[in-house]
């Protein structure tokens, strides 16, 4: 059983020119080469990473050209290409004419929010414009693992070692990949003393995505990502179109947009399709409902997770698994749970026979997605 979260909000920025040898972490920010109001803000975090201090430099050069802050997407490749292995990063920025230190530090606090488990990590950057406004970014993750050096290049047939270090306790722990094509696969993972590690060898030339996911106490879920190379250049795996996405130009529901999307991606895997089910639709329909209410991505918002929920609306299902995601639209959301390894597992799981979909949007628009899927 899988639950997995995604949050892609927006529409990916260009690659890096340059993608950094390795994916590791902790790398600490040099907070000597910080101005006095980037280490306040960096102060509220328990430390810095210089991953996301890239992520947070893309997000004041976009804010100071007129243009909007970087979604989860835009963040995941740039931190990707500077060797951060975190997901789900969340980005907050100040702009004005006069950044005053203890009303920015509010507002920022507020933001933040009350300190999880987890530790916290962030990038800060700001900059000003030629017309004298500046912008203070902040970027954060909640670190709940960090990962030894893998390479972001490497051949065909070399082995690679994945080893991520659990930072809170967890019950179990697995690492799919997925290559430039067809269906994730789970590699032998061995999980002792709050490390996993798992050996593959990418058996062709393209972007190889590594996810090591773990269960902190609500199922299997991504805690770190990476992205391997094999025998070719970086590219941007977000600028390709998903199985199905084509569809987006029909004049229908979005749920009905959303499970003609999901059947054609099984269809271009030779998987077959899911039908529709009325009592799985209601109860993704429901969370869909609570997330809006929330403003959080989750599996679980005090009513079980998807198992649970699912009992308790009458169901029962030998296997079931949940996407969710918060996208611009239907598309969007759509493209990026097929460029997830632990999405598309659900995507084209062989043992689910039966699909809920909910797609509710809230008062700026956005789309809020819950996939819900199950098999005897």
């Amino acid at each position: 059983m899988l639950w997995i979260v995604g949050a892609p909000r927006a529409l990916a920025m260009e690659p890096s020119a340059t993608w950094v040898q390795w994916t590791a972490s902790p790398l600490p920010t040099d907070e000597k080469t910080l101005s006095p109001l980037e280490r306040s803000a960096l102060a509220r975090c328990d430390r810095g990473e210089a991953g996301l201090q890239q992520a947070a430099k893309v997000v004041v050069a976009r804010k100071l050209m007129g243009q909007p802050v970087p979604g989860p997407d835009e963040l995941a490749l740039a931190q990707r290409s500077s060797g951060e292995p975190h997901p789900w990063a969340r980005a907050w920025v100040a702009t004005g004419r006069a950044l005053g230190q203890e009303p920015t530090m509010a507002k920022l606090d507020a933001w933040l929010g009350p300190q999880r488990k987890a530790e916290r990590r962030c990038g800060v950057a700001s900059a000003m414009s030629p017309d004298g406004t500046r912008a203070l970014a902040v970027v954060s993750i909640d670190a709940v693992a960090d990962l030894l050096p893998l390479p972001t290049h490497a051949r065909a047939g070399q082995w690679l070692l994945v080893e991520g270090r659990l930072r809170v306790q967890a019950s179990a722990g697995e690492v799919i990949v997925l290559g430039p094509s067809g269906v994730p696969r789970s590699v032998p993972t061995s999980f002792e003393g709050g490390v996993l590690r798992a050996h593959f060898a990418p058996e062709r030339p393209g972007r190889f995505t590594v996810q090591v996911l773990a269960d902190v106490g609500a199922g299997l879920r991504p805690v770190l990502e990476a992205s391997v190379f094999v025998d070719t250049a970086p590219g941007s795996p977000s600028s390709r179109m998903a199985p199905g996405e084509e569809l987006g130009c029909a004049v229908v529901p979005d749920d009905e947009l959303l499970a003609r999307m999901i059947n054609e991606a099984r269809a271009s895997a030779g998987v077959a399709p899911v039908s529709r089910d009325a009592n799985l639709d209601d109860v993704a329909r429901r969370h869909a409902e609570r997330m809006v209410g929330r403003g959080e991505l989750a599996h679980d918002l005090g009513e079980g997770d998807p198992r649970e929920r699912l009992r308790a609306a009458g169901v029962e299902a030998r296997y079931a698994g949940e996407n969710v995601a918060h996208a611009l639209n239907v598309p969007l959301a759509h493209r990026f749970l097929w460029s997830s390894p632990s999405h598309r597992a659900n995507l084209l799981g062989r043992d689910f026979h039966h699909v809920g979909v909910a797609v509710t949007r809230d008062e700026r628009g956005d789309t809020w997605v819950v996939e819900l899927f199950t098999g005897e």
